[in-house]
C-alpha cells in the first residue's frame, strides 16, 4: 500500500521534471535557429574580402535567410500537418547543421549561397513546427512556451552578435571566420541529439491527446459549448509582420538616416539599445505570457508605444534616439513573443500547423517589403525621415489589428487558465 501511494506520489514530480526538459528543449530550439544566421553579419567585411563578393551579393546573403523563411513557411505547414511537429523540428535542426558546416567544408560563394539556402529552409521548418507542438504537448500553458521559444530566438540573435567575432579573435584565430561556421554548427547537431532523445514519441503524443480529448469530451458535456470563430490568417500575419517591420525597419536604416541627418556619433548606441531592448521584454513577458496570451490591449499598446516613439525619432533631438530605439525594440519583442501564441490558441488543432505555416510567410514577407519600401520612398521623395514612414504605418497596423482581434474567452482559452 505505501509501495503504491508513493509511486502516486512520485508521478507528478516525473512529469514536471519532464515538462522542464521539454521547456529548456524548446528553448535552446529557438536559440540554435538564431545563432547561425545572426554570426554573419558581424564577419561580412571578411568574408567579402576573401570571396571577392559584391555588396549586392552581400545584400543578397543577409536578406536570403528572411525571403526563404517567407517562401518556405507555408509549404512547412503543410509538411507538419502530414509528418508531425516533432519529426519536423528534427529535420529542420538536421538542415540547419548540415547547412552550417558544410558552408565550412566548402568555402566558396557558390557554395555559400547554396547551404545558406538549405539551412534557411530548415530553419522555417523547425520555426513553424514549435506553435504546433506548443499546442500538443502543453495545451494549457501555450503562452509560457512561446515566450519561452522566443526567449530562445532573442537570446540566439542576441549572443551570436555580440560574441562571434571576439570568439574568432581569442581562441580560432583573427581572420578564421570559417572556423566561426564549425563553432555555431556543432551546437545545432548536439540539439537535434537531445532532440531525438529527450523529447515525447509520436506514440506517446496520441496516447495523451487521446487521453486529453476524452476529458474534454467529458468537460464540455458539463458545460456550454464554446464557439469557435474562424481566424483570418492574413489578419494574424500582417499584424504580427507589422512588428517585425518596426524591428527590421529600424535595424536597416538607423545608420544610414544618421549619417544623413549628421547625427552618425549616435547611431552605435542607438542600435545597441534597439537590440538589447527586445532581451528583457521577452525574458520579462515569460513571467507574465499565460495571462497575456490571446488578449488584444498587448498589440494595441506596443503600436501605440511606437507610433509615439517614431514621432519621437523624427521630431525631437537625436539625443533621445536611444530612448525611442529601446521602446521600439521592446515592443516588437513583445508583439513577437505574444504572437508566437496566437496560432495555437486561435485555431483547431487541425489548423494550427497551416495557420502558422501561412502566419509566418506573411511575417517575413512583410518584414522584408518594409525596409524596401522605405528605401524606395527616400529615393523618391530625397528626404532621409521617408525610410521611417513603413515603421509609422506598422505601427498603427498592430493598433487597428490588434482592437479587431477576437476575445480570448470567445476561444474558450479562459476555461483552460481556469483548469491548469
Amino acid at each position: 500500500m505505501k509501495k503504491i501511494s508513493s509511486t502516486i506520489m512520485d508521478r507528478p514530480v516525473t512529469i514536471t521534471r519532464r515538462n522542464g526538459i521539454v521547456y529548456a528543449l524548446i528553448t535552446l530550439v529557438g536559440f540554435n535557429l538564431r545563432t547561425v544566421i545572426l554570426a554573419v553579419p558581424p564577419i561580412l567585411p571578411l568574408i567579402q574580402h576573401d570571396l571577392a563578393l559584391s555588396y549586392s551579393a552581400i545584400g543578397l546573403l543577409t536578406a536570403l535567410p528572411v525571403l526563404v523563411m517567407a517562401g518556405a513557411a507555408w509549404p512547412s505547414g503543410l509538411l507538419i500537418e502530414r509528418i508531425g511537429g516533432r519529426a519536423c523540428v528534427a529535420i529542420g535542426l538536421a538542415l540547419l547543421g548540415a547547412g552550417t558546416l558544410l558552408r565550412a567544408l566548402l568555402p566558396s560563394a557558390l557554395s555559400l549561397f547554396f547551404f545558406t539556402l538549405l539551412l534557411s529552409l530548415g530553419i522555417a521548418l523547425a520555426q513553424t513546427a514549435v506553435p504546433v507542438l506548443a499546442r500538443q504537448w502543453f495545451p494549457k500553458h501555450i503562452g509560457l512556451v512561446a515566450a519561452l521559444f522566443s526567449d530562445g530566438l532573442i537570446l540566439g540573435e542576441t549572443i551570436a552578435a555580440g560574441v562571434t567575432v571576439p570568439v574568432m579573435a581569442h581562441f580560432l584565430g583573427r581572420d578564421a571566420w570559417i572556423s566561426t561556421f564549425i563553432f555555431w554548427g556543432i551546437p545545432v547537431i548536439g540539439m537535434l541529439v537531445l532532440w531525438l532523445w529527450l523529447t515525447p514519441s509520436a506514440r506517446a503524443t496520441r496516447s495523451a491527446q487521446s487521453e486529453g480529448a476524452s476529458t474534454s469530451t467529458a468537460s464540455r458535456s458539463s458545460s456550454s459549448p464554446v464557439r469557435r470563430r474562424r481566424v483570418s490568417a492574413l489578419h494574424l500575419g500582417i499584424m504580427i509582420g507589422a512588428g517585425s517591420l518596426v524591428y527590421f525597419g529600424m535595424n536597416g536604416w538607423i545608420a544610414s538616416y544618421n549619417q544623413a541627418m549628421r547625427h552618425a556619433d549616435m547611431t552605435p548606441l542607438a542600435l545597441a539599445t534597439l537590440n538589447a531592448a527586445q532581451l528583457p521584454v521577452s525574458l520579462g513577458v515569460t513571467f507574465i505570457a499565460q495571462r497575456l496570451a490571446g488578449r488584444r490591449s498587448p498589440f494595441v499598446v506596443a503600436g501605440a508605444i511606437c507610433a509615439v516613439a517614431i514621432a519621437g525619432w523624427i521630431f525631437t533631438p537625436a539625443a533621445l534616439e536611444p530612448l525611442w530605439a529601446a521602446l521600439l525594440g521592446g515592443s516588437a519583442a513583445l508583439v513577437f513573443t505574444l504572437g508566437l501564441a496566437l496560432p495555437p490558441l486561435l485555431a483547431g488543432q487541425d489548423e494550427v500547423a497551416r495557420l502558422t505555416g501561412i502566419m509566418f510567410s506573411l511575417i517575413y514577407g512583410v518584414a522584408f517589403v518594409g525596409p524596401l519600401l522605405g528605401g524606395a520612398l527616400w529615393d523618391f521623395f530625397r528626404l532621409p525621415i521617408m525610410a521611417f514612414v513603413p515603421v509609422a504605418f506598422a505601427s498603427v497596423t498592430l493598433i487597428l489589428l490588434g482592437a479587431l482581434l477576437p476575445t480570448r474567452a470567445t476561444f474558450d482559452f479562459t476555461e483552460v487558465t481556469k483548469r491548469t
